[in-house]
């Protein structure tokens, strides 16, 4: 028999793991094509240790870096030639907000000649093909 301090204890971690986990399924459920699109997209990651981590992110840290940015730097290209890097959310996740299985939105930086610039983003997205259906950007304040 636990004492009853140690008993407590275990109380106090049972309910914030469950606290934890009720949190973390508040975030919205890819549809079972994107599911599909973004485990056959880490599938393809070179290393082992890349795949671990992806396989780690949440949906919308997933969403951004396998479904968003590749469809974000063709159209960034396009108001830019120049641009050839592109970076969807940082450390930070509040920088990514995966609204629904339908859209994502946030704050990315793109690199130019120039420097890096700061941008918003809207990534729409098609729940039952799993693709990218529009990206839009609005530009941010500039660097110092």
């Amino acid at each position: 028999m636990l004492s009853r301090p140690i008993y407590l204890c275990a109380l106090l971690l049972l309910g914030l793991s469950g606290v934890a986990q009720t949190a973390a399924s508040k975030e919205p459920e890819l549809a079972a094509s994107q599911q599909v699109v973004v485990n056959r997209k880490i599938a393809t990651l070179k290393s082992p240790v890349d795949r671990h981590v992806a396989q780690g992110w949440n949906n919308a840290k997933k969403v951004a870096e396998l479904l968003c940015r590749p469809a974000a730097l063709p159209v960034l290209k396009k108001q830019n030639a120049g641009i050839d890097r592109v970076f969807l959310g940082t450390d930070d996740p509040h920088t990514l907000n995966l609204e629904s299985n339908r859209r994502l939105t946030g704050s990315g930086e793109f690199r130019t000649p120039a420097g890096w610039q700061d941008f918003t983003f809207t990534c729409e997205l098609d729940p039952t093909t799993g693709k990218v259906t529009s990206f839009h950007t609005a530009l941010s304040s500039t660097r110092p």
